[in-house]
């Protein structure tokens, strides 16, 4: 019985850091841009996820060459969801963005699912103010 109490004991223990650690983790990884922060955020059951707009006005942070010999782009770039809220988000394109144009992110905190060209009719009002004034 001993046993079995110090067992559900640790069990309870382990579930509740692991429940701390996933409430208190989306707010450690917003806007970080290291690999371990979007696969963090990719398994954490209470990060949700949530469409984010972006300009393409934003120059590479870096290019390079995949493995399979295809031009890289490495992007950071400010996004706004619907309700205003800003987070800074990095992103891998195999080609250059064109400029003055609007992108509609699909993310699960700092990893990126999905991204694609949106027209400017299709971004809320409040969310291409704010992308004209950053």
């Amino acid at each position: 019985m001993k046993f079995i109490a110090k067992f559900s004991v640790f069990i309870g223990g382990i579930i509740l850091v692991l429940g701390i650690g996933a409430a208190i983790l989306p707010g450690v990884t917003k806007n970080k841009h290291s690999e371990i922060a979007m696969a963090a955020d990719n398994v954490n059951p209470l990060v949700k996820t949530e469409t984010v707009y972006a300009s393409t006005n934003a120059k590479p942070v870096r290019h390079y060459i995949g493995g399979g010999g295809e031009d890289e782009y490495v992007y950071q770039l400010l996004t706004y969801n619907a309700q205003g809220q800003a987070r800074t988000l990095t992103f891998d394109a195999q080609w250059k963005l064109k400029p003055n144009k609007y992108l509609k992110i699909s993310t699960k905190g700092q990893n990126v699912e999905s991204w694609g060209k949106v027209a400017r009719a299709d971004v809320p009002s409040g969310v291409r103010q704010n992308l004209m004034m950053s």
